[in-house]
């Protein structure tokens, strides 16, 4: 290991600096050389921060205190203390400070909104340190919590419910329809590619690709972008859902590229809409009462999907298997109620959304 510090504002990288604060959100310590440091975020919410420093330079470091990076906060998780090459050094872990929300005295255990996204996202952060930012959707959603689950797992849920995807501005937490530049950006060999690597699923027909570059572009997470590296026989338009690189030192920098879609879970709530919501979608459905509910989950292959409680009515459903299989679905009873259906007709590795329309009795 070097025992060279990396300066964050040396030439060839752009400025990089770490502030230290307590508790209280004080300043207690600037850093701006490091032994080493590595900043990593995903399309998917994910936000992590690790360096390593000199001893001598972490006498404030601590773990619980929170670390500042280009205006995104950090909770310091782990802090760990080593003798490499006669060096005393101080490595440490921080993960975004949105993560507190797993903690159990967020946790919720009944939610139900209706309403436009903006609301149901300060309403989801209510009692918490975070404030709704900007919410890009306005088609109202509905949202129903009846078990106990962590804050942050709502509050992704909820973001892939509206179809977004989430953005931190400090203590601001965003939904964007689309993060980064729709229109796509070239990134070529010979231009500003030092190194690719590509990985084929046949089973999923799907590829994904890592890049490293040997100088910072103007890209970030949510670009569009269009790879053309003759070497591998590789042109390929795509989309950024990862990017890392060291904050002090940005010679380097590594992407990951791919598809995104938001994953929306069942195992804890259940959405319901109006019938106006339902014309829109299933036009189709005329006869279906004023309340009911969505039931939904996705099937990999052929299999049983079990609805949360018994139907009386029959439920319409619709089915969307990601390879076009024809699947088929059959609806179980149990005597003279409906409790859930199965999958057909699909192949080993056809992944199958299916979403079951369910009239609630009259109370």
């Amino acid at each position: 290991m070097e025992s060279e510090y990396i300066n964050g504002t040396q030439s060839g990288g752009a400025s990089g600096m770490i502030r230290i604060y307590d508790s209280e959100n004080t300043l207690l310590y600037t850093i701006r050389k490091v032994l080493n440091a590595n900043f990593r975020e995903t399309i998917d919410g994910e936000m992590l921060l690790s360096f390593s420093t000199t001893m001598s330079s972490s006498i404030l470091i601590q773990a619980g205190r929170l670390a500042e990076y280009s205006g995104q906060y950090f909770s310091i998780a782990q802090v760990s203390k080593s003798m490499q090459n006669g060096i005393a050094v101080c490595n440490v872990s921080c993960e975004h400070i949105s993560y507190i929300l797993n903690d159990s005295a967020y946790d919720i255990t009944e939610f139900y909104f209706t309403g436009t996204p903006a609301a149901g996202l300060a309403k989801i952060l209510e009692g918490t340190p975070f404030s709704a930012g900007v919410v890009e959707m306005s088609d109202v959603c509905t949202m129903k919590i009846n078990q106990s689950v962590s804050r942050r797992a709502a509050l992704m849920q909820f973001v892939a419910i509206v179809n977004g995807e989430i953005e931190y501005s400090g203590y601001s937490i965003n939904i964007r329809a689309h993060r980064g530049s729709a229109e796509y950006k070239m990134v070529m060999d010979g231009k500003n590619v030092t190194d690719v690597s590509v990985s084929y699923d046949y089973r999923e027909n799907t590829a994904s690709y890592t890049l490293s570059f040997f100088k910072l572009l103007d890209i970030s997470v949510g670009d569009n972008i269009q790879i053309i590296f003759h070497p591998l026989n590789i042109n390929v338009r795509t989309r950024i859902i990862a990017v890392e690189y060291n904050p002090f030192y940005r010679y380097n920098i590594k992407v990951e590229v791919g598809q995104y879609k938001p994953s929306v879970s069942n195992t804890f709530y259940i959405i319901e809409k109006t019938m106006s919501d339902l014309e829109d979608t299933v036009a189709e459905i005329s006869e279906i009462g004023t309340r009911y509910t969505i039931e939904f989950g996705k099937i990999i292959g052929n299999g049983t999907f079990y609805f949360s409680k018994a139907y009386t009515d029959e439920p319409y459903y619709m089915v969307e298997a990601d390879d076009g299989s024809a699947v088929a679905v059959t609806l179980l009873k149990n005597g003279d109620t409906y409790i859930g259906g199965t999958i057909s007709g699909a192949q080993t590795a056809t992944k199958t959304l299916v979403v079951f329309y369910c009239t609630l009795p009259v109370e």
